[in-house]
This record gives structure tokens, sequence and C-alpha cells, in this order.
């Protein structure tokens, strides 16, 4: 019964996964896949087991693709990039001074991974929250082939 209990426990951390996985394939990839898409890459790579500054360019490639609906101006978005990048210069350093320097620096990189999950997991708040919505409005099919479907801003947003 150990044995299944602590292979149990390995499972908790998916929860959160699972929960933001299904929000971003039920409640937005139906509205907007190029935004679902980026934020289950970015969930994927903020709540994996393994933390490494190094996988944020898995979602950088897929930002232009939804870049153009996200408000990155606000004072909560620019503040909330700005800890990410002081997560990441955190975390490399303290990876840096135990694989390069070889100092006894485990609790540094521990603590520097915990700042760097929760600045992405804020991250991930700030750009949904600001993220402004679209309507798809069918348009005439015969106008220009390839062209049946046109994003319009909703106003208000």
């Amino acid at each position: 019964t150990t044995h299944n209990t602590s292979s149990l426990w390995g499972y908790i951390p998916l929860l959160p996964q699972i929960i933001l996985l299904g929000f971003s394939s039920l409640g937005i990839a139906p509205y907007d896949l190029s935004f679902a898409l980026f934020c289950q890459t970015f969930a994927f790579v903020t709540f994996n087991k393994v933390i490494t500054a190094q996988y944020f360019t898995w979602y950088l490639c897929l930002l232009p693709l939804c870049s153009g609906r996200i408000k990155w101006n606000s004072k909560r978005m620019l503040i909330s990039l700005a800890v990410v990048i002081v997560s990441i210069v955190a975390w490399l350093l303290s990876a840096f001074s135990l694989e390069m320097l070889g100092w006894r620096s485990h609790r540094q990189v521990w603590i520097a991974s915990l700042f760097f999950f929760v600045a992405n997991v804020n991250l991930l708040r700030s750009i949904l929250g600001g993220y402004r919505v679209m309507k798809r409005k069918r348009e005439a099919l015969s106008a220009e082939p390839g062209r049946g479907w046109a994003c319009i801003p909703v106003k208000g947003k």
C-alpha cells in the first residue's frame, strides 16, 4: 500500500494541467484555436514537472498567432512580464551557480523554481484576463476564396 500511495501522489501535480487543458479545449478552442493552443502550451510548460527557463521558446512560437487579441499595455500585464523576467534571471543565476560553478545552491535553485512557477502562473492569469474576445461572422462565400470567415472585435471589451 505504501507503493500505491506514493505513486498516487505522483499524479496530483497533473490535476491543474488536466483542468487547464479541459478549460482551454472546451472553453477557448471553439472560439479561438490559436489562443487555445498558446494557452495549452503555456500551461503545459508551466505545470510540467521539469522546470527550465528555456522551455519558454515552446509557447513563444505560438504567440504571434494570438498576440493581437491580448492587451499587453495594461499595468497588470507589464508587472507580470517584469516579474517573469526577474524570475528567469534568478533561476538562470542559481542554476548556473549549481551546475557551472559547483556551488551547493540546491535550496536557491528550488526557491528560484518556485518563484519562476508562480511568476508564470501569474502571467497566464494576466494573459487570460487581458484577452479580447473576437466574434466570427460568416461572410458571403462568393467574396474571395479562402476569406469566408472574418474576425470582428466585440465592442466594449
